[in-house]
């Protein structure tokens, strides 16, 4: 009888990857500082898609995102205006299109071009989450490899 994949995969074989995401709103000169409410959905070669709250920002909007690490505890410190030291990488960006996000009520999808930003820093991060999801792909076709010699 063949194992199911799920079955062959331990958990502790995949370390947590990603970045907290906090969001200044230049227009609106709102905060918003609860990066487990910020979901990262698509990288782009300059832009992101995020999933936010609803009533965070507006089409048209400028905003600050600051990428922190996974875990990082300087979340709720953001200043008004200008860096935010704690962060790695940041952008200031224009918000393109805002979707509803059908499976959660009190969210939406925004898709943010970048304006100004350090292109070799977003190089080196999209290159970071790249290697990482090759690195899953080998993990799985590895396992693959395994079911089929069993």
């Amino acid at each position: 009888m063949t194992k199911l994949i799920s079955e062959c995969i331990f958990k502790k074989s995949f370390a947590r990857f990603g970045h907290n995401v906090l969001i200044r709103n230049e227009t609106s000169h709102t905060l918003i500082t609860k990066s487990e409410l910020i979901s990262i959905k698509e990288l782009k070669e300059r832009g992101v898609t995020l999933e936010v709250p609803i009533n965070v920002c507006q089409k048209g909007h400028n905003l600050t995102l600051f990428f922190l690490q996974l875990n990082s505890n300087t979340v709720g410190v953001l200043p008004d205006f200008g860096h935010f030291k704690e962060a790695f990488f940041e952008a200031i960006v224009k918000v393109e299109s805002i979707e509803k996000n059908e499976s959660k009520e009190n969210s939406v999808f925004i898709d943010v071009q970048f304006t100004q930003y350090d292109l070799g820093e977003w190089t080196k991060l999209l290159n970071l989450y790249a290697k990482n999801q090759e690195d899953i792909n080998k993990m799985i076709m590895h396992q693959h490899e395994i079911r089929e010699d069993e």
